[in-house]
């Protein structure tokens, strides 16, 4: 009996890669307006880019305590974009981020206004800024 155990950890070890749910994502910001015109993402690798884009929105400066200090060994900062809409009610969020042998997948939610309900008439930039595990690769659903 004492010899099939080591037997049976090593199979179990050298099975396929595995698909891990890693809920260590948080969502930073969320914003209806300020984001890109057109709809995609921006991955930011390091502390300079993430000031210069934490710059480029333009907030008050009474919401830069919201953008916290990013460790960038262990984490990445995504930026999902919904592109530009013709009114309210639009937004754009992460729904799962997962680890797949290194590569990250994001499942992103896009929200629009329901059929029948108000919204606002406004041009809107819908965009969500998450941080997310590092990997060699990402992609986005």
């Amino acid at each position: 009996m004492i010899k099939i155990l080591p037997l049976l950890f090593l199979m179990m070890s050298c099975s396929s890669p595995k698909t891990v749910s890693d809920n260590s994502f948080s969502i930073i910001h969320k914003s209806e307006i300020g984001g890109s015109d057109k709809p995609g993402h921006l991955l930011i690798q390091d502390n300079e880019a993430y000031i210069q884009f934490i710059e480029s929105l333009k907030l008050d400066e009474s919401e830069y305590a919201n953008f916290l200090k990013v460790d960038f060994k262990k984490k990445n900062v995504l930026v999902l974009f919904q592109g530009q809409k013709n009114s309210g009610g639009y937004a754009i969020d992460i729904e799962s981020v997962s680890n797949n042998d290194n590569t990250i997948v994001v499942k992103k939610s896009e929200i629009g206004p329901k059929k029948g309900e108000i919204a606002t008439t406004v041009i809107t930039t819908p965009y969500c800024i998450a941080l997310i595990p590092k990997g060699n690769k990402l992609i986005i659903e």
